[in-house]
């Protein structure tokens, strides 16, 4: 038989391809399977390679936030200077994005400067994330750290008294005007509880003459004057917490308006806070305004202000090193804060103006106040290893 002049075979065999075919079916099963397995581990793979990336870039936070931020918030971020940044509270209600635009924009008016190179700052937008990256990696762990209430201090309440109070109630509540009652007794005070004292001050007994004070007084300062009292009912002696230079700014003034008493007045309460040779100079200035000399009492207390109060050196370099060498320097070379060495505007303030100074802060700068961290003579003792620098 043919076919267009083809001749076929009927003896002839067909060739078979059903094994080809089957080794082909069974390979393309085998990249399946393959593909599927390599599917099934691809994410442990992603998330173990994102982990790496995330840890390298935590370390670079951990080291970035050792050399930038530790001198304000701390070196684990417990806070200091600057507000804990380790708080669960402060982790859990802050994205991401409100830590990137802080850290490179800043707050202004407050402490806290922009760090990115685009105002100015030390670090690009990677390292911002480098440190959001740390910042976030503690949440885990952070604590709680709730707000720090302040405590009502009866020192203050011995300043608010003497300014507000004494007028009627007498120096140091021992009486004053007719019919206005004396209030360090504590067979009176026993009477009432702090609240009526705070309702009291705060709300005033007109028809009785007594002014309504919380129109005047923040309640900080009511609480102040109520743990004062409180003092008093169980018969413990306060010491007012005068500032020196304060006390010594007043009593020049009253000199050179003639009013001696005032000044002695200042003086004498001056002198609760003396001791050794600052008592000694201070009762020199008392004899010569009580013999009349009251010009060499003005030139006295001016040079004895100037230089007031006198600290320690010594002492200032140990507590220098602990609260201000992690922003001024070790040897106040200069960091993130100014250079103190051979400082022309150091060199240019009294001791009383630097004290003021570290007490105060400078508002809207990195430098704030020690006034609640340092006492009076704890910073005299700063500015006079200061001092030593100028030289």
């Amino acid at each position: 038989m043919s076919t267009n002049g083809f001749k076929l075979d009927s003896g002839e065999k067909r060739e078979d391809y059903s094994s080809l075919l089957a080794v082909g079916l069974g390979l393309a099963l085998l990249m399946l399977i393959a593909l599927a397995v390599y599917w099934i581990g691809d994410p442990p793979r992603l998330q173990a390679a994102a982990a790496s990336l995330s840890q390298e870039r935590i370390e670079r936070g951990d080291a970035l936030y050792a050399s930038q931020c530790a001198s304000c918030h701390g070196l684990e971020g417990e806070g200091g200077l600057g507000p804990a940044l380790k708080n669960r509270t402060v982790l859990k209600n802050t994205p991401d994005e409100i830590f990137f635009s802080v850290i490179r924009s800043g707050v202004p008016n407050t402490q806290m400067p922009s760090w990115s190179v685009d105002f100015g700052g030390p670090l690009t937008d990677e390292d911002i994330q480098d440190l959001v990256a740390l910042l976030r990696s503690w949440e885990a762990t952070a604590p709680e750290i709730l707000p720090q209430q302040r405590q009502p201090d009866p020192a203050q309440g011995t300043l608010l008294f003497a300014s507000t109070c004494a007028l009627c109630h007498g120096e140091n509540g021992s009486g004053g005007s007719p019919g206005v009652p004396a209030l360090n007794a504590p067979e009176r005070l026993e009477k009432f509880d702090d609240d009526w004292y705070r309702s009291v001050i705060a709300n005033g007994r007109p028809a009785r003459g007594m002014p309504t004070w919380g129109t005047v007084l923040s309640p900080a300062q009511i609480d102040d004057l109520v743990a004062l009292l409180s003092a008093w009912r169980d018969g413990r002696e306060i010491q007012p917490a005068y500032s020196m230079a304060d006390l010594l700014d007043q009593a020049l003034f009253a000199l050179s308006e003639n009013d001696n008493e005032s000044a002695l007045l200042r003086l004498s309460r001056a002198l609760e806070a003396s001791t050794g040779r600052q008592a000694e100079l201070l009762r020199e200035i008392q004899a010569q305004i009580t013999s009349g000399d009251a010009p060499g009492a003005v030139q006295s207390l001016a040079a004895l202000k100037e230089n007031w109060p006198p600290g320690d050196p010594q002492a200032g370099a140990q507590i220098y090193a602990v609260q201000c060498a992690s922003c001024h320097g070790p040897q106040g070379e200069g960091g993130i804060g100014k250079a103190l060495q051979a400082s022309n505007f150091i060199q240019s303030q009294s001791t009383a103006e630097l004290v003021t100074l570290i007490q105060e802060g400078r508002p809207g700068t990195l430098m704030a106040g020690f006034a609640d961290r340092l006492s009076e003579q704890e910073i005299a003792d700063i500015v006079a290893w200061v001092r030593e620098l100028q030289k």
